[in-house]
């Protein structure tokens, strides 16, 4: 990487000092130094320049070597790191050594991509990761809140939802808080700041069908059979459609308790699942005929978009005025699992839940069911 030492004249005839980095590929970022050279009306102002100009080439030379500055006194020293590349290594620690998950790392990354867009929003891209405090922490959550925008539509960009910037924030809380343990940071700011301030968890809500929905949409005719025949089956198992998309004919595997799914490897988590195959599930699956161990159950199994699409349709002809998505049937599991005396361990380890408190969400919907049945009793004496 190559960096130059620039200016650029203001209104007011000042000329302000930044320095523009050169990286491979021809992009360049640049960083504002808060430095300025007035005009030399007389022998004070030259020498003011001539300090200034050696206080900006002495940070160029601190960018360039990558050197460790002195704290100020009284303050403990730690070590200086550029703030982007130090990312960029904690990535493939997370990737590499600590082995977490591929969609974990996805959204990791992106939380990377979002923070880096900040710095060059504040033209500081090569910011020391020992200079991010309180104030640094509260801008950039307000960067994700009201300036940045998702790219992943370049024709349409949209907000972060709330659900994303919290997740954003989680990351990046992760990513401070092994610095500080690191000796690379002194504290996390995030602990500095206000609740207000800070994005926090909305109550979550978790579409599903009713029994009497379920069957509504057993019945329906449909112009995609196998969608059908993949959502009913996730609704009876609480597979995902990637695991259930992977799932291979040697994960059923019959044992003293009837016949199981045995996934070593959920897709999103990384972690095992046991599944017990119940009589509902195993009318949905296909006829094995000379299927091998290793092929595919659901050989025709159709993507998530056009699964999604094909359900839209489905519940509209069964009268069901849910927002229908594939994802809705591994609820339909949980709430039904709950609702018919299920505990919520066992329903999380069903569900392959890494934290019990995820699966909490669905014990609010099933007191709320069971507490609109008490009260129907209510009418029936005086």
């Amino acid at each position: 990487m190559k960096i130059e030492l620039r200016n650029r004249t203001l209104p007011s005839g000042n000329r302000s000092l930044y320095l523009e980095f050169y990286e491979k590929g021809g992009k360049r970022t640049y960083e504002s130094l808060n430095l300025f050279l007035v005009p030399e009306k007389d022998e004070n102002d030259r020498r003011v320049n001539e300090n200034t100009l050696s206080h900006a080439l002495k940070i160029k030379a601190e960018r360039i070597l990558g050197i460790e500055r002195m704290a100020d006194e009284g303050e403990e020293s730690v070590p200086s790191r550029i703030f982007a590349d130090w990312m960029d290594e904690y990535e493939v620690y997370v990737r590499k050594e600590k082995k977490l998950s591929s969609s974990y790392c996805r959204s990791l990354h992106s939380t990377v991509n979002i923070i880096k867009s900040y710095l060059n929003h504040i033209r500081r891209p090569r910011m020391r990761l020992d200079k991010i405090d309180k104030v640094f922490y509260k801008n950039l959550l307000g960067y994700m809140k009201d300036e940045y925008k998702n790219t992943k539509s370049p024709d349409n960009p949209k907000p972060l939802s709330p659900k994303t910037l919290l997740l954003n924030q989680t990351n990046l809380n992760t990513m401070l808080t092994y610095a500080v343990h690191e000796g690379l940071l002194k504290k996390n700011p995030c602990y500095e700041l206000d609740s207000k301030d800070k994005f926090q968890k909305t109550p979550s809500s978790r579409e599903y069908l009713t029994t009497e929905e379920l069957k509504a949409l057993m019945d329906v005719p449909t112009g995609s059979p196998i969608t059908k025949q993949t959502f009913l089956f996730c609704c009876f198992t609480g597979l995902r459609h990637s695991d259930m998309v992977a799932l291979r004919w040697k994960d059923i595997q019959k044992t003293d308790d009837g016949y199981m799914i045995h996934i070593p490897s959920m897709q999103k988590t990384g972690k095992p699942v046991i599944v017990p195959l119940g009589n509902q599930a195993k009318s949905w699956l296909p006829e094995r005929n000379d299927g091998l161990p290793e092929d595919k159950v659901f050989v025709n199994a159709p993507t998530l978009c056009c699964a999604n699409r094909a359900l839209k349709h489905m519940a509209e002809k069964a009268g069901i005025e849910k927002v229908v998505s594939f994802h809705v049937s591994r609820h339909t599991f949980a709430t039904m699992t709950l609702t018919a005396g299920g505990d919520i361990y066992t329903t999380s380890k069903l569900l392959g839940h890494t934290n019990i408190h995820t699966t909490e969400i669905y014990a609010d919907v099933v007191l709320e069911k069971k507490a609109d049945a008490v009260n129907l009793m209510n009418g029936l004496f005086g």
